[in-house]
């Protein structure tokens, strides 16, 4: 006999005969719950053909989105290649190079950046803007595509996106004439002549005005495709004197130079 506490005394038998109704209940209780959907197996669930098909669509779904994305992307590239602008510029090789707008893709901070973080976004700066350098390098043209979700008013683009937008392409001229090809904005003036209508091709035109020392002034105008000026602006750079916290970026502007084929 085996004593369990100090009220209940079993025999060997009955403690096989109670373990196999437990054992025979519990089996019985576990199948009809995987029957009724109460219980799933590991690694398993209870899914019906339907929620199968809808996860499928789904998928579906997610890569055309993805396949819209990339040909819509490469349309608008192409169409900003197809400009007037772009045409006179790859045509002319001894004046015009082409340029990348971003500096670094694959850097660390690319991400962090807040145009490739904030405003390089389908229907904001829809593409990677097409961009080109002058033979005298202190003339820059900027082809830039801007969609619907940067506006102030209705259809109309914010005033601080093209006051941001003068502020990137008037750093170009100020990168590549200044000592050490190292800049900060110091201020910037931006007229706003005409309502820039979104979703269309602008182009920015940008050029160094002055350079006096570690001081550059840049201008810069935004027109539209049929050349009628929307805004211009007016950028004062300096090149700073700490060159440990601002070390020389001369090999970086080489690089950036010899991204597309051809040079001066």
């Amino acid at each position: 006999m085996i004593s369990i506490g100090t009220s209940y005394v079993f025999s060997p038998v009955m403690l096989a005969t109670w373990a196999a109704c437990c054992m025979a209940f519990g089996v019985s209780i576990s199948l009809f719950g995987v029957d009724q959907g109460w219980i799933n197996f590991v690694g398993g669930s209870k899914t019906n053909k339907g929620e199968l098909l809808s996860q499928d669509s789904e998928d579906e779904e997610q890569g055309e989105d993805t396949l819209s994305a990339k040909e819509e992307y490469a349309a608008i590239t192409a169409r900003l290649m197809s400009t007037d602008v772009a045409k006179e510029c790859l045509e002319n090789t001894q004046e015009w190079k082409r340029l990348p707008y971003f500096w670094n893709t694959r850097d660390k901070s690319f991400e962090s950046a807040f145009i490739p973080s904030t405003l390089h976004a389908p229907d904001k700066m829809s593409v990677e803007p097409v961009v080109f350098l002058n033979r005298n390098r202190q003339q820059f043209v900027f082809i830039i595509h801007i969609g619907k979700r940067l506006c102030g008013h209705d259809g109309i683009v914010h005033g601080g996106v093209q006051a941001t937008l003068f502020d990137e392409v008037t750093a170009r001229p100020a990168f590549w004439n200044l000592p050490r090809n190292v800049a900060l904005t110091a201020s910037l003036k931006v007229n706003y002549r005409r309502p820039v209508v979104a979703d269309q091709i602008l182009v920015f035109k940008t050029q160094l005005s002055k350079l006096e020392g570690r001081k550059a002034t840049i201008t810069a105008q935004l027109e539209d495709l049929k050349g009628n000026l929307l805004s211009d602006a007016e950028a004062l750079y300096v090149s700073p004197g700490n060159e440990k916290l601002f070390p020389d970026n001369s090999s970086r502007i080489k690089a950036f130079e010899d991204t597309y084929p051809g040079s001066f």
